[in-house]
């Protein structure tokens, strides 16, 4: 019953951020794509994205079948196809390989299994849901990953006592429950398709301008280059101008997003009896500095550990 009430609790906002950040990018990505294509179109090259199943789908849709919205329904299938990979586990596996993750062993396994499932007991869920990983870094951290995996650094758990342990196991916890974790995988695979987009109109305009400065010694046609080449750098302008866009918006959204988050993850570490375990582990990461200014507040996925260790005292004291 906890872990139900707890999940419906976060769900709606999460997704509403993730499908923001699907439209913007989506957008501009679109209109990127559109821009490719006819670039490409002006050299008399036949366009490949107009395959009879893109008709198709528009045409069950009932929309226009033109140049953008075929831009569109190949941007959404990027991002699809993108999403289903970021989610398989073999994707996941080789992102613990890369950075030298593995499960713990001996001792160590048996004091973190033993601090996981007392959170697991106070959450209702089933410990054997989840795996957890160690890392060998200095670092004082731990994070969630995937669906059901939780990293805790060496650092962390040489820093912290059992208490507090528990405590930021309940705050990883959390992110799993609330599928916090699920989101940022999906938000990541969007923003590849984009950043992908973006590289090809990139190379395009390389090569592009490595042409212009052949052609534009021609005679006759080096006036045709120039016309050409104006018209680009009007393009490349405009599509700069919407990366910047939407660049900011995400820079604004995600750690909006990714705030609120951690906020609901120190409340359920505390709905467990763990928040003042958390709050002692959170101090004492302010020995290793904190998020200070407005700005950086702003663009922060995490709130200021001080202001966070205060909810948690307000917590603890409204009971």
């Amino acid at each position: 019953m906890f872990l139900g009430e707890n999940r419906q609790k976060g769900i709606g906002m999460g997704f509403l951020l993730l499908i923001i950040t699907g439209l913007i990018y989506g957008a501009v990505a679109s209109v990127i794509l559109f821009f490719i294509d006819w670039i490409i179109g002006l050299f008399g090259t036949p366009t490949i994205l107009e395959q009879p199943f893109i008709v198709d789908i528009l045409q069950r849709l009932g929309l226009p079948v033109e140049s953008f919205t075929i831009c569109c329904v190949w941007v959404a299938l990027f991002f699809l196809t993108s999403i289903i990979l970021f989610q398989l586990p073999p994707i996941q596996g080789l992102f613990l390989k890369f950075k030298n993750i593995s499960k713990p062993q001996g001792d160590l396994a048996v004091y973190l299994n033993n601090c996981w499932s007392d959170v697991c007991r106070r959450a209702g869920v089933d410990p054997d849901r989840y795996t957890l990983y160690v890392q060998h870094s200095k670092q004082i951290n731990a994070f969630a990953l995937g669906h059901n995996r939780v990293v805790v650094l060496m650092g962390l758990i040489d820093e912290m006592n059992e208490y507090e342990l528990k405590g930021i196991l309940a705050h990883e916890l959390s992110h799993l429950v609330h599928r916090d974790t699920t989101y940022g995988m999906t938000s990541a695979a969007m923003l590849n398709v984009y950043n992908a987009i973006i590289i090809a109109f990139e190379l395009l305009m390389l090569i592009i301008t490595t042409v212009y400065n052949v052609l534009r010694y021609i005679p006759f046609i080096n006036i045709l280059a120039v016309v050409f080449m104006a018209i680009v750098i009007f393009i490349r302008f405009i599509v700069r101008i919407l990366h910047s866009l939407a660049n900011f918006g995400y820079v604004l959204l995600a750690p909006f997003g990714s705030r609120i988050a951690e906020y609901r993850a120190d409340r359920f570490a505390h709905e467990l009896g763990l928040g003042q375990a958390l709050a002692s582990a959170l101090a004492k990461l302010t020995r290793y500095g904190d998020t200070e200014g407005f700005i950086n507040q702003l663009v922060s996925d995490h709130p200021p550990l001080r202001k966070r260790v205060a909810k948690l005292y307000e917590l603890s004291q409204q009971g």
